[in-house]
């Protein structure tokens, strides 16, 4: 859905427009994307301008897990803009607020603030609660990719949202996690049996760890023998893991002693031509261990057609089968639907 779209997502014809952009500022949807529901289209009185701090750059959220102060600052000063041109006295809060993310030295009170990592916050449909992550506002950080939520991710959790049959209650594993959005999103709301989260970068499983134990401060420790398996914890109702899997190394990686899956996920994985080899390798033995009875959602940014063809006629030579999904509209996880050609896949094997 495009950002001055007129149409209204049927979730939200309940909420009002504070709290529809308090959604969009908490997940630090880009300020030129935010779409204002009409609440910055006549002026707003103190009170009123009181509200949306309060849901905004003072909510709750945010003074425990803060946003980028860069973010906070743009979203302030689009704000204080909107009011001039309307010439509305500008509540005091206001402004102090926009002067102090002005201030040299206001960032982030993190472990380690010199590579840029803040948080964001997702509110998750139908009242599912909260998904709060530790990310980097960099596309490339620690010389990975892997440490913010990409686009693919957020349309992959929108499907996944529209397909709850497909995944409560399974076993699943999770290929490039990154920091976690989509097998946080499924641990925390389709209870399935068992998700393995996998990535192999140490600086993104260290934030991927970080963001299982914040999103899952109850959850009980597992131990396990596996020494890839460096987190693996009990909800109640869901066993997680954080793993180190090498695609490069599918064979060594004993991942059948913690899961046999049902269903294998995963978002922007399908870039880079050079790795095709060892993520084939990957899903051979996956599907091996499921008899090839799993299947595959993978959702993709097509970046660049041929390289993403070339991934799919792989998959067709080995005798995969391929069926693109319908993308569902940018509703909960506000990702960029104007700008991204995002794709999604259900891939699936013949029973042996």
């Amino acid at each position: 859905m495009k950002p001055n779209d007129g149409l209204k997502p049927a979730d939200e014809i309940d909420e009002s427009p504070l709290k529809l952009v308090s959604k969009q500022f908490l997940c630090c949807t880009p300020i030129r994307l935010i779409r204002w529901h009409g609440l910055l289209e006549q002026e707003l009185n103190w009170d009123e301008q009181a509200a949306l701090l309060d849901a905004t750059v003072d909510h709750p959220l945010v003074q425990c897990y803060p946003l980028s102060a860069e973010y906070q600052a743009a979203f302030l000063k689009y704000i204080i803009a909107q009011l001039s041109s309307m010439n509305t006295e500008h509540h005091d809060r206001l402004m102090e607020k926009y002067c102090a993310m002005l201030l040299p030295g206001t960032e982030l009170p993190l472990d380690d603030p010199s590579i840029g990592l803040s948080y964001k916050h997702y509110e998750l449909p139908h009242g599912q609660g909260v998904i709060s992550l530790k990310e980097s506002g960099a596309f490339v950080s620690e010389g990975t990719t892997g440490l913010c939520s990409w686009q693919a991710a957020k349309a992959l959790c929108e499907h996944i949202s529209n397909n709850r049959d497909d995944f409560h209650g399974r076993n699943i594993l999770e290929l490039g996690s990154g920091v976690g959005l989509s097998g946080i999103y499924l641990a925390k709301c389709y209870e399935p049996s068992i998700i393995v989260m996998s990535d192999c970068h140490s600086s993104v499983l260290s934030a991927l760890k970080e963001n299982v134990r914040l999103n899952f401060p109850n959850a009980a420790p597992v131990e396990c023998d596996n020494p890839l398996v460096s987190l693996l914890l009990d909800s109640g109702n869901t066993l997680m893991g954080v793993m180190d899997l090498d695609w490069q190394y599918i064979s060594a990686s004993n991942l059948s002693q913690l899961i046999e899956p049902d269903v294998i996920v995963a978002a922007d994985i399908v870039y880079d031509h050079t790795l095709f080899p060892a993520l084939l390798s990957t899903l051979n033995y996956i599907f091996c261990l499921s008899h090839n009875r799993c299947k595959f959602v993978l959702a993709c940014t097509e970046r660049n057609q041929d390289t993403l063809n070339e991934f799919l006629q792989l998959l067709i030579t080995a005798k995969f089968r391929i069926n693109e999904e319908t993308v569902s509209p940018s509703r909960h996880f506000h990702w960029d639907s104007s700008a991204s050609n995002i794709r999604i896949f259900t891939i699936s094997r013949a029973f042996s």
